[in-house]
């Protein structure tokens, strides 16, 4: 399932890159080369999209998950971007942008939940392959082991058994036959 989900991500995020490059070349066409101006726009004191990372518990596993947060306060020198021509051209190719940076997050997000899940899946048959290969076979080794010793000692009591209750029988056999009572 989860590498159906990265396979539809993966094609969700082509097709917005497609879109989003397409997207940025009309607005280029229609309002002229703007890259001057975002690049010396003035920085914001904290950032207008932030990722958020939390980890999902899953079966024992710890999978990290990645989310956006976006920032609702506009800039105000990207506000008067494009005023003279071409705004909403570049306006639609920052929301595609912003798409495409969702939808590169979930597939990042998922990616890492498939490594982990898969170093998680190796450790387990790794640990599964060394009880059926070692531990197991040295349980059953011990156990033979304890049942053999336990039979010769029941041997050996039987045997004791069996000289106490013959040298018994003659020494009643001799006190009887001196004439002694039993």
């Amino acid at each position: 399932m989860l590498l159906k989900d990265i396979r539809d991500t993966k094609t969700a995020v082509s097709k917005d890159m497609s879109g989003a490059t397409f997207a940025i070349s009309e607005a280029v066409w229609a309002a002229g080369d703007f890259r001057k101006k975002v690049v010396d726009a003035p920085l914001r004191e904290r950032a207008a999209v932030r990722l958020r990372v939390r980890t999902d518990n899953v079966a024992g596993v710890k999978l990290p998950a990645f989310t956006l947060v976006r920032e609702e306060a506009a800039e105000p020198e990207m506000e008067t971007l494009g005023l003279a021509g071409g705004g909403r051209q570049i306006a639609a190719a920052r929301e595609k942008f912003t798409h495409l940076l969702e939808g590169l997050v979930k597939l990042g997000s998922l990616q890492s939940a498939f490594l982990t899940l898969d170093q998680a899946i190796k450790l387990t048959n790794r640990r599964v392959n060394a009880l059926d290969n070692v531990v197991i076979p040295s349980i059953v080794d011990t156990i033979a082991y304890i049942t053999s010793e336990l039979d010769e000692i029941e041997k050996e009591e039987f045997f004791r058994l069996k000289k106490v209750r013959g040298a018994r029988a003659v020494w009643v056999f001799r006190v009887c036959s001196r004439g002694g009572r039993w």
